[in-house]
C-alpha cells in the first residue's frame, strides 16, 4: 500500500442525503479535463512548479469517488476501505443528513477510525460557526468548509489540493517511522556496545589484575622450584622419603607455574610459546585437576592415544581449551552426568576436508570432549564461538570462554567442531595437526648433561629479596664470583664503582625506582660494550620487550636451566 498511496491516492468518499449531490460530484471530479489551464496555475501558485507554456500543470485526474448517504453509512465505508487497505484521502460531508448524524458527529466518527482524513463540510446555512465546530471537533488542519451552492473549479482545487496534502502526509509518515526504526535499531545497537564495552573493560582490569598476580605468584614459584632444584642436585645426601617429597613440591610448583602462564595468557602479557607436545601428556595432567573442577556427580573418563599424540602447540593454552570446554560440560549437568575426553589421529584427504569446515587435508590429532548434559539448541549452534554470545543466565557467563576456545585453535592452525542434540548431550572436536614422529621425538628430548661452572664475575640485580639471594647461590654453587643489587639505581652505583670488573649481568625486567632492567642494560653496555647481559622476568619474552636474540630467562626457572642460559651466554660471547 505503501507505494501506492504515496504516488497519489484518489479516493473521495461523499456522505450527502442529497442523491443528486453525489451525482454533481461524479460530474465535478470523475475526469478533470476542463479548466485544466486554470489548474496550472493554482498548482504553480500553491507547488511552486512551473510548466512549460501549453502544457497542463497537473495531469488528468480521475478520482474515485464512493457514495454514503447518512453519516453511519460513511464510517462503514470508511472501515471497510482501511480493513481491505485502499483508504480514502478525503471526504465531503453534508452539514444536515437527518435523521442520522450531522456533519460534525459524522467527521468525529470518521476521524476516530481514521485520524489522516481530509474533510470538506458542505454547507448551505450557516449551522454552526466556526469556532463552534472547532470547539467540538478540536482540529482545523484537516477540515475545511465549502458552502452550498459550489463552484465546480472549488471542489477540483479542493480535491486536487487535499489529495496531494493526503499523499504528503503519509509520506512524512513514512519517513518518520523509518526514522524512528533507525533510531531503535542505533539505540539497539548502542546499548549492545556499550555493553559489551563494560564487559570489556571488565575484563581488562580482571586482565591486569591476573597480570599483576601471575608475576608476583612467578616469583615465589621461582624461589620453591629454585630450592627444589638445589635439594634434588644433592639428592643423595637425603633419604628416599625426603627425596619423593622434594620431588612432589617442584612437580606442584611446576602446575602452579602453568596455571600462573594461564592468568598471563589471559591478561595479553604472555605470547604464546609453541614447542612439541604430547597431547596425552596434557590430558593426563589436567584430569587430575577437572575432577576437582567438575565435581563428585560428574564421571570422568579419559581415553588416550597409544604412542603419543603430538602436536606443536604451548601447553597451557591447550589446557585452558580443555578447562574451557570441561566446565561448559558441567554446567550443561547440573544434576551429574558424565565426560568423556579422547584422543584420535584423523586422515583427511581432498574429499573428506571438503566436508569439515575449515578443514584440510592431512592427518590430525582428534581432542574430543563428550557430554551427556541438555545439548545445545540448533538455532543457537551456529553462534556458539561467537564472543559474548552465551545461553547462560545473567551473570552466569561472559561469553567468552568458546571465542577464547576458537582463537587459541586458530592460533594452533586447527579448526573445531561441535556436535549436539537438546537432551542428548554435546560433542566437541578439536583438530589440531599431527607431528611427524622425529619432530615429535626430537622436541621431547632434553640436555640433562651436568652443567658446567666457571668463575666470571656476575652482578645479580633483583628487587625479589628471596629471587636475588636464590641466584646468587645457585651461582655462586658453580663457582662463579657474584654481587647482588636490588634495584636498578643501585646496580648503577655499584657499577660505576667497580667498573670494568664484571663479565655479565643478570637483571630482572621490572623493578622499582625508575630505572627499568632494560635501561639499565643499555647504560651499563654503553660504559663496557663487551658486557653479556641475560634478562629474567615472570613475564614472556614478546610481553616484556625482549628481542629473539637477547638471552632471556622466564620465572620461574630452575637452577639448571639459569646455570645452562648463564654458561651459554659466556662462552657464546
Amino acid at each position: 500500500m505503501g507505494e501506492e498511496i504515496v504516488a497519489r491516492n484518489l479516493r473521495v468518499l461523499v456522505v450527502d442525503d442529497n442523491r443528486a449531490i453525489h451525482g454533481d460530484f461524479r460530474k465535478i471530479l470523475g475526469s478533470m479535463d476542463r479548466g485544466e489551464e486554470a489548474l496550472a496555475a493554482l498548482s504553480a501558485n500553491l507547488f511552486g512548479t512551473d510548466q512549460p507554456a501549453g502544457e497542463p500543470a497537473l495531469p488528468e485526474l480521475k478520482f474515485k469517488i464512493d457514495s454514503a448517504y447518512q453519516g453511519e453509512e460513511g464510517l462503514a465505508a470508511v472501515s471497510r476501505a482501511l480493513a481491505e487497505g485502499r483508504p480514502y484521502a478525503m471526504a465531503f460531508v453534508d452539514m444536515r443528513m437527518p435523521p442520522g448524524w450531522d456533519g460534525i458527529e459524522t467527521v468525529a466518527q470518521l476521524w476516530r477510525v481514521q485520524p489522516d482524513l481530509q474533510v470538506v463540510i458542505c454547507t448551505a446555512y450557516s449551522d454552526y460557526s466556526w469556532q463552534e465546530i472547532f470547539k467540538k471537533l478540536a482540529c482545523s488542519d484537516r477540515l475545511l468548509i465549502l458552502k452550498k451552492p459550489f463552484d465546480a473549479m472549488e471542489v477540483q482545487q479542493l480535491a486536487a489540493t487535499l489529495t496531494e496534502k493526503w499523499r504528503l502526509t503519509q509520506e512524512v509518515r513514512l519517513t518518520i517511522e523509518d526514522l524512528e526504526a533507525k533510531v531503535q535499531e542505533r539505540t539497539a545497537l548502542l546499548e549492545t556496545t556499550m555493553a559489551q564495552l563494560v564487559q570489556a573493560q571488565k575484563l581488562e582490569a580482571i586482565g591486569q589484575l591476573a597480570g599483576g598476580v601471575a608475576h608476583d605468584f612467578n616469583n615465589l614459584l621461582t624461589v620453591i622450584q629454585g630450592h627444589c632444584g638445589l635439594l634434588l642436585v644433592g639428592a643423595s645426601a637425603m633419604d628416599a622419603e625426603t627425596t619423593e617429597s622434594v620431588k612432589e613440591i617442584q612437580a606442584a610448583a611446576i602446575r602452579a607455574a602453568n596455571l600462573t602462564g594461564q592468568l598471563l595468557t589471559f591478561s595479553r602479557r604472555r605470547s604464546m610459546q609453541t614447542k612439541p607436545l604430547d597431547l596425552d601428556d596434557v590430558v593426563l595432567s589436567v584430569a587430575r585437576m577437572l575432577q576437582r573442577l567438575i565435581g563428585e556427580g560428574i564421571m570422568l573418563h579419559t581415553r588416550l592415544l597409544p604412542g603419543g599424540a603430538w602436536v606443536e602447540g604451548d601447553a597451557s593454552m591447550i589446557e585452558q581449551v580443555v578447562v574451557n570446554l570441561a566446565v561448559n560440560a558441567r554446567d550443561a549437568m547440573p544434576d551429574g552426568g558424565e565426560l568423556w575426553i579422547a584422543l584420535d589421529e584423523v586422515t583427511l584427504d581432498a574429499t573428506a576436508a571438503r566436508l569439515h569446515p575449515g578443514s584440510r587435508p592431512g592427518t590430525f590429532i582428534c581432542l574430543s570432549l563428550r557430554d551427556s548434559g541438555s545439548g545445545i539448541a540448533e538455532e543457537h549452534l551456529p553462534h556458539i564461538f561467537e564472543p559474548f554470545f552465551t545461553t547462560k543466565e545473567v551473570g552466569k557467563g561472559t561469553g567468552l570462554g568458546l571465542a577464547t576456545v576458537h582463537g587459541i585453535i586458530e592460533q594452533h592452525r586447527g579448526w573445531a567442531e561441535v556436535e549436539s542434540h537438546p537432551g542428548k548431550g554435546t560433542t566437541f572436536r578439536v583438530h589440531l595437526p599431527r607431528l611427524s614422529e622425529g619432530a615429535a621425538l626430537s622436541g621431547g628430548l632434553h640436555d640433562v648433561s651436568p652443567v658446567p661452572g666457571g668463575n666470571e664475575s656476575i652482578l645479580v640485580v633483583e628487587d625479589e629479596p628471596a629471587v636475588r639471594a636464590l641466584a646468587i647461590k645457585i651461582l655462586e654453587a658453580k663457582g662463579y664470583r657474584v654481587q647482588a643489587a636490588s634495584s636498578g639505581a643501585a646496580a648503577l652505583e655499584l657499577f660505576r664503582q667497580q667498573k670494568g670488573k664484571f663479565d655479565l649481568l643478570l637483571t630482572d625486567l621490572v623493578m622499582p625506582g625508575g630505572v627499568s632492567g632494560a635501561q639499565l642494560a643499555a647504560q651499563l653496555r654503553a660504559g663496557q660494550p663487551g658486557l653479556r647481559i641475560i634478562y629474567m622476568s615472570g613475564y614472556g619474552r614478546d610481553i616484556a620487550g625482549v628481542g629473539a636474540d637477547a638471552n632471556f630467562v622466564q620465572k620461574p626457572f630452575d637452577p639448571e636451566h639459569l646455570a645452562r642460559t648463564v654458561r651459554s651466554s659466556l662462552d657464546i660471547g
